[in-house]
């Protein structure tokens, strides 16, 4: 891990940006690798007229920023699921919505059912390849111990997508746990804040 890597950290300003510190990269949702400087700002309200950057708009605009999502221990908020060949989790308090489970693997994942999980459903291997694709890291699976470099990746009309172990604080200075990759909010809506919860499919955001 480089120095940069090692002081990686997000902070969640009050009501406003995200702070961001160790030269972390980022891909633009129209996959433009951006070189930002060793600390930037990341909009918050989704307004801003420099997105991806914050230009202050938050400051006039009613903007809510207050924090909702769970601080506890990921592994009190995660349910497991084991199969003979896999354990995997689901930590529904971090999930974005996106979809990717439910509309590729229904065998398994079951929009509106109750369990909405059945493990037995498809191979092993078909289970690890959607949850690899889970960009809210809400899914995991156990034998899945890589932790990827540090990136910021912006999903079109979407949420941050951060990779990496990087520390996340909140604007009252304690910190979350997250998964090696989490999604945050930059639409401004989500119930869930800083996570994203989906608002952003209804609420008309978009990147520019």
């Amino acid at each position: 891990m480089t120095k940069e890597q090692d002081a990686a950290s997000i902070r969640i300003a009050p009501n406003g940006p995200y702070l961001v510190k160790g030269a972390i990269p980022i891909t633009n949702s129209d996959g433009r690798v951006l070189t930002p400087p060793e600390s930037y700002v990341l909009c918050r309200c989704g307004d801003s007229g420099t997105k991806p950057f914050c230009d202050g708009t938050h400051l006039h605009n009613s903007f809510d920023g207050t924090e909702s999502a769970d601080h506890g221990p990921v592994e009190a908020r995660r349910f497991l699921y084991r199969t003979r060949d896999l354990t995997f989790y689901d930590d529904r308090s971090i999930c974005a919505h996106a979809g990717f489970c439910t509309n590729n693997l229904a065998a398994v994942f079951k929009l509106g059912a109750e369990p909405w999980i059945v493990p037995d459903g498809a191979p092993a291997d078909a289970i690890k390849s959607i949850i690899d694709r889970c960009p809210s890291g809400a899914l995991s699976y156990a034998a899945s111990n890589n932790i990827p470099d540090h990136r910021i990746e912006l999903l079109k009309n979407g949420p941050i997508k951060v990779e990496g172990d990087v520390p996340l604080t909140s604007s009252d200075d304690s910190a979350y746990q997250t998964p090696p990759q989490c999604t945050l909010c930059r639409c401004g809506g989500s119930g869930n804040k800083p996570f994203c919860d989906g608002t952003h499919w209804g609420n008309g955001f978009t990147d520019g």
